[in-house]
């Protein structure tokens, strides 16, 4: 086949619609490009307010939590040196208790070093004949006055 020079080909006339048709097709184009641009507009508008109401609704609440959150944390830093106080206060006590500990102990050691020095016998219990009458007379006495 031979290629065709579209400049010695014939003219053909075009077909074209009618001129009304034309101009109502083009006033539906214009129409549907305002609408379509007035709804996207009003989109974006309406997605910025809601951002914006958004962000002032994270600022109110950042700002009511840090309020929150700088008083608990002075009560805790409070409760930390309450407690410092606390376990220095224990610390000193058991220090004591430490010490005396310690002086029980020395006491105790000079007490049997002077027991044994002494060597005085040791005191012989009483039957418990006469411990089971001697609490039976005391209780005698606390429930009426009977002896």
């Amino acid at each position: 086949m031979h290629p065709v020079d579209s400049d010695l080909s014939p003219l053909e006339p075009t077909k074209r619609l009618a001129r009304s048709v034309r101009h109502v097709f083009n006033a539906c184009v214009v129409i549907g490009g305002l609408f379509g641009g007035g709804v996207s507009i009003g989109y974006f508008v309406g997605v910025q307010q809601q951002r914006q109401a958004s962000l002032e609704e994270i600022a109110r609440l950042q700002k009511a939590y840090g309020l929150r959150l700088e008083s608990a944390a002075g009560a805790v830093t409070d409760a930390a040196k309450a407690t410092s106080s606390a376990a220095e206060a224990v610390g000193e006590a058991a220090d004591q208790v430490g010490a005396a500990a310690k002086t029980a102990t020395t006491a105790a050691i000079t007490a049997k070093a002077a027991a044994k020095a002494t060597a005085a016998p040791a005191p012989t219990p009483a039957p418990a004949a006469t411990v089971n009458n001697t609490i039976k007379r005391a209780n005698e006495k606390l429930q009426g006055g009977r002896p």
